[in-house]
């Protein structure tokens, strides 16, 4: 755990601390935090750091802001505060209010829900913008705070950061959910996310989704729906030009090995296990490849075991948990390529900061990857599950090393028009004008 050292705004005098009944911008996210004191409290560091920067791009707007969120329970806290900051109430301008914790279950979470309902309304009716998003069926609280913003007649903003309509479908052909599961997903869930979207689209003041498709499906020429990337990697965090003339380098010498990488959490449907059955073809056929795995996560020893049954040796370096930022870029600059096999429907940020680290990607053929693809991203498409067409593709790739190369200046280019910075600033104008 960490102090925040980020300063913005500090206050001068009793005027400028935030109160309750200034009009505040309401951030109504699922992203727990951690009350730490009476002014204080712990968040994750990316996500401060895009507070912050979204705080900047406001303006007097973003002044005063409120994060309203679960409270996560001390044990989890403990267990993750190291990638954790603690922020100051009044110094960052940004507070905390914590609606319940995140350990309640469904029935605790409705029993709860007048309170919830109360804590809710309280807070938006001295709001200017509430800025929230779906909810899952079972937890009605971002969705709610939407519907309390309308009522008042608040600025509301909705936010979809990933389209689910394809996922039970992925999931009962993985064999991951049972014909019940998938049906009841479909009737009930999947209803229930499809009328949330279409109450946005026609009556919240703006309203940004993460895939073209869902824009066609939900936007009907509507001016407040917007296409939009979720970056997490900022302008500084872009490879350098002497680290990209290193990636060419160490390309063009054929005894290298081409590095792999996969990063983030280690959790089942990332597809981890696919990409080791891939590099395992990869290197039964004579590639000169290795592979990374950057993360932790729940299924870290059975990607251990797998990768000892495929007997992958050095083939597989395991790097465990890196911080997002420069230390985790520092590593990223020498990787070449990205594996990305999602199990069910994923739109990471992971594929950016490739983008941003100048590698390729190779991608099972899923509608997140196809589009950045489609918008000049330098992605290798493979048909989804089909762990042998990748394995193939690895080899051919490691084998024409100049379509890598190549691929480094498109990657930059990629990543430098799509920037936190650049996006950030464009939805913050969306917000402003209206």
């Amino acid at each position: 755990m960490v102090r925040s050292n980020i300063t913005s705004m500090p206050y001068q005098s009793e005027s400028t601390m935030i109160h309750q009944d200034s009009s505040a911008y309401l951030l109504v996210v699922p992203v727990a935090s951690y009350r730490t004191g009476p002014q204080q409290f712990a968040v994750e560091g990316p996500f401060l750091e895009h507070l912050i920067l979204l705080k900047e791009k406001l303006g007097a707007l973003g002044n005063n802001m409120v994060l309203v969120a679960p409270n996560m329970s001390q044990q989890s806290y403990e267990a993750r505060k190291h990638g954790m900051v603690v922020v100051e109430e009044a110094l960052q301008g940004i507070r905390f209010c914590a609606v319940f914790p995140t350990d309640l279950s469904t029935t605790g979470y409705w029993k709860r829900l007048p309170g919830i309902f109360v804590e809710l309304k309280k807070e938006i009716r001295n709001a200017a913008v509430v800025h929230a998003g779906p909810s899952v069926l079972y937890y009605p609280f971002e969705f709610l705070a939407l519907a309390i913003g309308r009522y008042y007649g608040k600025i509301t903003i909705s936010v979809t950061d990933i389209d689910h309509r394809e996922t039970a479908r992925m999931n009962l052909t993985t064999g991951k959910w049972s014909r019940k599961q998938y049906l009841v997903t479909r009737l009930l869930h999947d209803s229930w996310r499809h009328l949330q979207h279409l109450i946005a689209a026609k009556y919240f003041s703006l309203v940004m989704l993460k895939g073209t498709e869902m824009v066609r499906a939900y936007g009907k020429n509507r001016t407040n729906v917007k296409y939009i990337l979720d970056a997490a990697f900022n302008q500084s965090h872009v490879i350098g030009e002497e680290q990209a003339q290193g990636k060419i380098a160490a390309l063009s010498n054929p005894a290298n090995p081409v590095e792999l990488v996969y990063f983030g959490r280690l959790v089942e449907y990332k597809g981890i296990e696919h990409m080791l059955h891939a590099v395992h073809i990869a290197l039964s056929k004579g590639a000169n490849v290795r592979l990374h795995v950057i993360g932790d996560g729940p299924q870290r020893k059975d990607i251990e075991q797998c990768a000892d049954g495929l007997d992958l040796g050095k083939s597989l370096v395991m790097h465990g948990e890196i911080p997002f930022g420069a230390g985790l870029f520092s590593k990223l600059y020498a990787m070449h390529v990205l594996l990305a096999a999602p199990l069910s429907q994923d739109t990471p940020r992971s594929a950016l900061d490739a983008m941003a680290s100048a590698q390729s990607i190779i991608a099972y053929d899923t509608y997140y990857y196809r589009e950045l693809a489609e918008q000049g991203a330098p992605i290798s498409l493979v048909p989804w599950l089909n762990k042998e067409a990748m394995g193939e593709k690895i080899v051919e790739l490691a084998a024409n090393r100049h379509s890598l190369i190549a691929n480094v200046p498109r990657a930059i280019e990629f990543a430098s028009k799509n920037t936190q910075e650049i996006w950030l600033e464009r939805r913050v104008g969306w917000v402003l004008s209206l």
